[in-house]
């Protein structure tokens, strides 16, 4: 088989410099390269990441990123199979054009959509089933393809019927994601995009601490419930890890391989088994494997053990992003995730004292919420601010394809738009925007007040 991988290009709505920009590397895309290379033609067409400085400004207050699928017909000539990744939901306009470019230039080729299932910017393919068979989708693979990759295969060659996490027009069934503990998943093939364009970038996902660095998956899925995400949907709340010496081996593969000592944790819960990172952290040490590494997707604060910060300092841990979403336990018994607030108070504290630095990550305008509901988080935030916190994101509530709100009638928003962390077609943007705004300001205010105050209080002793 001839295949070509498509990632496309990442759509950024103008006036939202907080979150639809973000680069998010199509990891899952290369690792599945690097699974189907063996026994088939593979190529990778990047079009975000072969040219991330080619900017085209689209009327509907929104500009791509990258080059446009037209650019590389020489290349689509040759392939007799088309995967487009549904990097996010911010790009689905994007992937639905590609989709669309493909079918009226190659009729003959098939279109398989790949689901991002591994990243909350991602979305359940199968809840935009029309938008993509309207566009010459040909079928929809929902989830990971690894575990029945064979019948995936056989199917498209015309041997044996219809996988279950496979769905085509016109089909009425619900796909079946399939998930397989203990999987011993392959490492990503970087080789097949420009990792000097990405590494040009003056942006990530986390912080930059050094020009050169990967992100990897250790864990793939989530057991929480949120009703803001769409990762209960895509992952049915599985939550499966890779051993801790897979862990250890593939970042010294990459190490190695790459010259890059900095490694971005992408996973969705990386520390849900608190013993498995403990586990990882001893063998990086015991190895004296040199690098360092954050947790930039918000994990669960209350898998991380206090005792356990000086450990993960040691073997390279720089960088810890929580996500305590509201200050209101209202809120959050709304969106269904409990959170021991005292315990991230004591966690943000601890990691200021190992020189780890700390993020947390708040959610504005759930439907539930009330203007008592953010003065909690608001008071949440300074006492954060207070004990050490080092940065702070803030989301309005932006409902993906698959999460519970994308169709709950307590959320308006225009599904024909581009829908990204800024959602200004949601009924009240206006005062969702202005809370935002409110925390960046006390953000900002509380860090200079507290630091100068703690600052002049010992240059006076």
């Amino acid at each position: 088989m001839k295949i070509t991988l498509i990632s496309p290009r990442i759509a950024i709505q103008k006036n939202d410099f907080l979150g639809s920009g973000v680069p998010y590397w199509p990891i899952e895309l290369v690792t599945f390269a690097s699974f189907i290379e063996k026994n088939n033609e593979v190529s990778l067409i990047d079009l975000f990441g072969n040219n991330p400085n080619q900017i085209k400004a689209l009327s509907d207050n929104h500009y791509l990123q990258g080059e446009g699928i037209e650019a590389y017909e020489d290349k689509l000539n040759l392939s007799d199979f088309y995967f487009i990744f549904a990097i996010s939901f911010m790009s689905h306009h994007e992937i639905l054009n590609i989709c669309k470019f493909l079918k009226q230039n190659y009729p003959q080729k098939k279109i398989i959509i790949l689901e991002n299932s591994q990243a909350v910017t991602g979305y359940s393919i199968d809840k935009m089933s029309k938008d993509f068979f309207s566009n010459g989708a040909d079928y929809l693979l929902c989830g990971e393809p690894y575990y029945n990759w064979n019948e995936i295969r056989e199917f498209l060659l015309g041997r044996t019927k219809i996988p279950e996490n496979l769905i085509k027009s016109g089909s009425l069934k619900k796909p079946r994601r399939l998930y397989e503990k203990n999987f011993k998943y392959p490492i990503p093939n970087w080789d097949l995009v420009n990792l000097d364009n990405y590494w040009s970038l003056p942006y990530s996902h986390g912080p930059k601490l050094e020009k050169k660095f990967l992100p990897i998956l250790t864990s793939r899925g989530c057991p929480y419930p949120c009703d803001f995400c769409v990762v209960p949907d895509t992952n049915d709340r599985m939550w499966r890890s890779n051993f801790p010496n897979d862990v250890v081996s593939e970042i010294i593969y990459l190490k190695n391989k790459y010259n890059v000592n900095y490694f971005q944790i992408e996973d969705l819960n990386p520390t849900v088994k608190n013993s498995r990172w403990i586990d990882i952290s001893k063998i990086l040490i015991k190895k004296n494997v040199k690098i360092k590494f954050a947790f930039v997707s918000g994990t669960k604060a209350e898998t991380i053990k206090i005792d356990q910060l000086k450990l993960l300092y040691d073997s390279g841990c720089r960088y810890i992003s929580i996500s305590p979403e509201s200050g209101s336990s209202s809120i959050m018994s709304k969106i269904g995730k409990k959170f021991d607030y005292e315990h991230a108070i004591s966690l943000i504290k601890n990691c200021k004292r190992n020189n780890i630095i700390t993020q947390a990550c708040f959610v504005i305008g759930h439907p539930d919420e009330k203007n008592i509901d953010f003065i909690k988080t608001q008071k949440y935030l300074k006492k954060l601010i207070k004990n050490g916190l080092d940065e702070a994101a803030f989301f309005i509530v932006s409902p993906f394809a698959g999460s519970k709100l994308f169709n709950s009638k307590k959320i308006q928003i225009d599904k024909d738009k581009i829908i990204s962390f800024s959602p200004i077609h949601r009924k009240n943007y206006f005062i969702f925007d202005k809370r935002r705004k409110k925390l960046i300001f006390n953000f900002i205010l509380y860090k200079f007040l507290f630091q100068f105050f703690t600052v002049g209080f010992k240059s006076s002793i």
